[in-house]
């Protein structure tokens, strides 16, 4: 009988009808409902509660002004003043219409708009990125709402290898949401063009199919005359291990310290020798990524 008694206590509601318009004014200082933040959906327990369970079916469809419209088959509600994208408590009108008899309810009552949803991460579960890069995981992290993103350790690419870590995403009311990635750090793009040149020493080739076959180290499938090679970047006076050296009937891959991966050397061998040979020097290329 108490929990009763205080159970009615708690509502102490109003209603009059006129002309097949029902008005309930809610007591001041009741609790305000929960809503959640960007979920105007969310809203259908309220509509429940204080007009009828049949409007349990009703969806948002619109918002005119300061109007948010839900309706189904047979209901239609119009909540006035309610914006789910500010957090914080309101005062909402609320206006409940059955679509066949055009019987109408409206009520007003306080509803604290709160976000309780974790940020969803977006990002691959394996990122590679080259050694000694420098690695910002905002790059690769998107969220469905504003917040901020962190990793739980810093992440190291001055060493070849995998890690493991944990990002951690906050948004603006602090709720966390976290997800576990691998990191591969692999060695420098030019750097794997240049051992891949230097795994094919001894092997029977010429020049073109030597350099055709470690550009494919890092994805890049290409083959065609020696000048053809012209086309896959940019010319350099700087050139680093992976630049690809062009000479005129002839191509080569450069090693660093002035040394370059031959093919179609002494016959069809290929070998490490300098740079300089007999044909003519056309300059070095640093291949586009």
């Amino acid at each position: 009988m108490k929990k009763l008694v205080q159970a009615v206590a708690s509502l102490i509601i109003v209603a009059s009808s006129v002309a097949g318009v029902t008005t309930i004014s809610a007591k001041e200082n009741t609790q305000a409902y929960k809503v959640e933040y960007q979920d105007a959906d969310s809203m259908k327990s309220v509509f429940t509660k204080e007009l009828h369970k049949k409007y349990a079916n009703v969806k948002f469809k619109e918002k005119k002004k300061n109007v948010s419209v839900y309706e189904s088959k047979n209901y239609q509600v119009k909540v006035k003043d309610l914006d789910v994208d500010t957090i914080g408590k309101q005062t909402v009108s609320i206006e409940g219409k059955n679509k066949k008899t055009n019987e109408k309810a409206n009520v007003k009552v306080d509803v604290k708009v709160q976000d309780t949803i974790a940020p969803v991460i977006t990002c691959e579960d394996s990122i590679t990125v080259d050694q000694n890069d420098s690695f910002d995981i905002n790059n690769y992290v998107s969220l469905n709402e504003e917040g901020t993103v962190e990793l739980n350790k810093t992440v190291d690419t001055s060493n070849v290898g995998s890690i493991t870590t944990t990002i951690q995403a906050k948004d603006k009311a602090g709720n966390v949401s976290k997800k576990n990635i691998t990191i591969n750090v692999e060695k420098d793009f030019y750097q794997r063009i240049a051992d891949a040149a230097l795994a094919q020493v001894g092997v029977n080739q010429d020049c073109t199919m030597l350099v055709t076959n470690s550009l494919a180290a890092v994805g890049i499938n290409f083959h065609g005359t020696p000048t053809a090679y012209l086309s896959l970047g940019e010319l350099t006076n700087n050139p680093v291990p992976g630049d690809i050296c062009v000479y005129q009937g002839h191509v080569a891959l450069y090693i660093g310290n002035g040394k370059a991966v031959h093919g179609g050397w002494l016959g069809c061998q290929t070998v490490v020798s300098t740079v300089e040979c007999t044909n003519a020097f056309i300059g070095y290329v640093h291949v586009s990524r």
